[in-house]
């Protein structure tokens, strides 16, 4: 296999007008390769004359020790359907962490990316969005690709190029190590499988694992995601009601709290209804409250948003005036409706939902024993959660989009249309078994205990089914989705434990007994108290996020301030007037002395001056200043320089 590198910069802009907005100082630059594989592989499908390509990209060692083997590690991203655009910021911490020995490799999954696209015909809105335009992009693929298609883009295929990519022989003399994240570990597993002889370890960060159970006990599949984040949910709430600093905000019961606050707001029982309805129904919600929760979700994967999760909560439940103008001036999710952007610098969205759907209905969604749940049994599951990405929209279109790919083959579907074209596969051997530890190679596995996507009970089991010894499983109690970047040193934020952990695994040769974890004592704990102050006020005007907005407070003053002033100005102006009157009228009835009165001290000059003296006028007065102040208050001063001040407000 002949591969041609070319230079490339390391960044990749996510669409042409972004990468000519860019600057263009000088890029950190990186070498990619477009590589020439075939549709399929032997013993995966039956096509043997069409090919595709997948994209890969490198940063080279340019610091390689002299006294060891090459080292180099394959880092690939989750989804599926997603490219390796959102590895790279985990990319170059690695290469930089290293000191620039090692040399990281990436590659975009088959399908997506800028490796053969897997994608519908344009239409007028750029994506299929009627049942039979979905099924006209099924026969649109396989005139293009075969009949084989599902299964050319499928998990085994997409391992399969890995593995003959890292047997090639420019590894030969090197230590390959490979890291996947999140479904990038489902990706990994299935490589473990096909074992390639020159992998020396395998990392998996927050473990999508490979039982799939049909009795009772909980399996990994996707239909299963929100029940699945109700548990988090739940151990996020427990953690609150035994935080002193939580506890008193919103508990006893925090979960509770919020079940009350959402059946208040639902039911429109409470000031805030007028407001999230609005929004809610103009982006497709069925209820307020599933704007919140989706809100709060998104809140919840952010390692540094969950924290203001109890504020949101609390200001719910008190909706005074304060949190009803706070509520108006939030960013909400968009619309259930809204499409992503395409970005034509990756030739297409880079994301390609042919391949999510392709592999998950194929592999991770419940197909059986007794059938795939319903729709009605996904929006359930999201509204049981409290805080979910799930919605009404998302269940009734993920059953239609199952139905249509299975071509209606499950009970589920008998009152959904039936198509005759379908786009899936067959499970093949390695589905529904644990990969052992292939031999001379270990595993090393993070998992996050606040992780949604992939909660901790499956990377147990994943460790606890896999074969082998070779293997360790580091359990990061306050880590969400992703240990690798999301462990940080409670000392310096920059520092995430996890990748300190996998350098030193690395520089251990893979043997997992020798890995340095001293680093796992001072990952920062989830406290409640604690917060970046920038973050507060940007979410809610005030750096104490359970205060009145600081900005609101300040207007609110001035404008009382001004109000009281124009009363005393207007109530002087008053008795000048009066006064006025009546020297006008003294005037007239003494004309002869009127050049007399002209030459001396106007006792309203006089009654002037003692009004100035007792309500003495300054800059801050003028009614421009008040003009000044509310315009402040609408376009909010220029956030400071970025800080990470995080203080204890106990």
């Amino acid at each position: 296999m002949r591969i041609r590198w070319y230079a490339c910069t390391f960044t990749t802009a996510e669409s042409k007008d972004v990468a000519e907005s860019m600057d263009d100082g000088d890029p950190l630059m990186a070498e990619c390769a477009d590589i020439r594989m075939p549709l399929c592989h032997r013993g995966v499908c039956n096509d043997t004359s069409r090919g595709i390509s997948v994209f890969v990209k490198r940063l080279n060692a340019s610091n390689q020790p002299t006294s060891s083997r090459p080292q180099v590690l394959w880092m690939l991203q989750g989804g599926p359907g997603h490219s390796s655009l959102a590895m790279e910021a985990s990319i170059l911490n690695a290469y930089t962490a290293s000191n620039s020995t090692v040399s990281v490799y990436t590659m975009d999954h088959r399908g997506t990316g800028r490796s053969t696209l897997l994608e519908c015909p344009d239409d007028d809105d750029g994506e299929p969005q009627t049942e039979d335009e979905i099924v006209e992009c099924f026969r649109y693929i396989k005139d293009e690709f075969g009949h084989d298609a599902p299964m050319a883009f499928s998990v085994t295929s997409a391992a399969t190029d890995l593995k003959v990519l890292v047997q090639s022989s420019m590894f030969a003399q090197a230590d390959v190590y490979v890291y996947g994240v999140s479904y990038g570990t489902y990706l990994v597993e299935r490589l473990m499988h096909l074992q390639p002889s020159n992998v020396k370890g395998y990392i998996l960060d927050s473990i999508q694992s490979e039982q799939f159970y049909t009795d009772k006990k909980d399996a990994p599949y996707y239909s299963n995601w929100d029940r699945d984040v109700g548990q988090v949910v739940e151990g996020f709430f427990a953690l609150c009601d035994n935080d002193a600093f939580c506890n008193a905000k919103i508990g006893p019961k925090s979960r509770q709290t919020l079940h009350k606050a959402y059946l208040a707001l639902d039911a429109g029982e409470t000031e805030c209804f007028d407001i999230l309805y609005r929004v809610a129904h103009d982006g497709g919600y069925a209820k307020p409250s599933g704007l919140v929760g989706q809100t709060l979700y998104e809140w919840l994967v952010d390692s540094d948003r969950r924290v203001f999760i109890p504020a949101y909560i609390y200001r719910l439940a008190r909706c005074n005036p304060d949190d009803q103008d706070w509520l108006t001036q939030l960013n909400y999710p968009p619309p259930l409706d809204d499409l992503p952007e395409e970005g034509p610098y990756l030739r297409g969205p880079g994301f390609s939902d042919i391949v999510y759907n392709n592999i998950v209905f194929a592999e991770i969604w419940q197909s059986s024993h007794p059938s795939s749940p319903s729709a009605q049994r996904l929006y359930q599951d999201s509204v049981d959660a409290l805080l979910s990405l799930g919605n009404v929209v998302y269940a009734r279109n993920r059953a239609i989009l199952y139905c249509l790919y299975r071509q209606n083959a499950d009970p589920m579907c008998a009152d959904y249309p039936r198509y005759d074209e379908s786009f899936t596969y067959n499970q093949d051997d390695f589905w529904n078994r644990t990969a052992t530890v292939p031999p001379g190679a270990s595993v090393l596995m993070f998992a996050g205990g606040l992780d949604p996507a992939t909660p901790l009970k499956y990377a147990r089991d994943e460790y606890t089914t896999m074969v082998g010894d070779a293997k360790l499983l580091l359990e990061f109690p306050a880590a969400n989705h992703g240990v690798l970047v999301n462990s940080p040193d409670r000392d310096d934020s920059h520092v995430s434990c996890g990748a300190v952990v996998l350098s030193s695994y690395m520089a251990h040769g893979g043997d997992v007994s020798q890995v340095d974890l001293s680093c796992m004592a001072r990952v920062e704990p989830l406290r409640f108290s604690h917060w970046d102050r920038d973050l507060a006020f940007d979410l809610f005007g005030s750096e104490n996020p359970y205060n009145e907005s600081a900005v609101q407070v300040k207007v609110l003053a001035t404008i009382q301030a001004k109000f009281m002033m124009a009363v005393g100005v207007l109530c002087g102006l008053l008795v000048v007037a009066v006064v006025g009157l009546l020297l006008l009228v003294r005037q007239n009835l003494t004309l002869r002395r009127r050049v007399a009165a002209l030459t001396t001290p106007s006792k309203l000059d006089a009654i002037h001056e003692t009004n100035t003296e007792t309500h003495p006028l300054t800059a801050a007065d003028s009614p421009s200043d008040a003009t000044d102040v509310l315009e402040t208050t609408h376009q909010l001063p220029p956030p400071p320089p970025p800080r990470r001040d995080i203080v204890d407000n106990v």
